[in-house]
């Protein structure tokens, strides 16, 4: 009778330990420059800056310019870690998140500004698991 016991102890302790982590946020999630969001369970990601340097329509640049997002991830207290992100190198895999990539929408990147004119800049992420096989893979 004894044995009939442990075992729905012993099932439900493993099943415990095997438990995934927390979720991913689910779908795409969006940051204004300053804004910052909670990506799992004491992980944050701040957009911290951006720089655009692109030629703006119009105007016949020597330079075609940049554009990149700057991000900074926190787990806890730890300290933070930075990461930058821009077209053609849209995802990093910050150690905050454990193997898992933080990819940025290219599609929704905004087209340059015209000359004397501001925008809005946001930034459109989305979080792959590890085994994700979808994702870039930039390093």
């Amino acid at each position: 009778m004894r044995h009939l016991l442990a075992l729905p102890v012993a099932c439900i302790a493993l099943a415990a330990c095997a438990a995934p982590g927390a979720p991913l946020p689910a779908g795409p999630f969006t940051l204004a420059p300053g804004q910052s969001a909670e990506v799992a369970p004491g992980v944050t990601v701040t957009f911290e800056s951006f720089e655009d340097s692109r030629c703006p329509p119009g105007v016949q640049c020597v330079w075609a310019g940049k554009l990149s997002y700057r991000f900074s991830i926190r787990r806890g207290s730890a300290a933070p870690e930075s990461f930058t992100l821009a077209p053609g190198q849209p995802d990093a895999a910050p150690a905050a998140l454990h193997g898992s990539r933080i990819i940025l929408d290219e599609d929704a990147l905004p087209a340059p500004p015209a000359p004397d004119t501001t925008i809005t800049y946001r930034a459109t992420l989305r979080l792959d698991p590890p085994d994700s096989t979808t994702s870039p893979t930039t390093p």
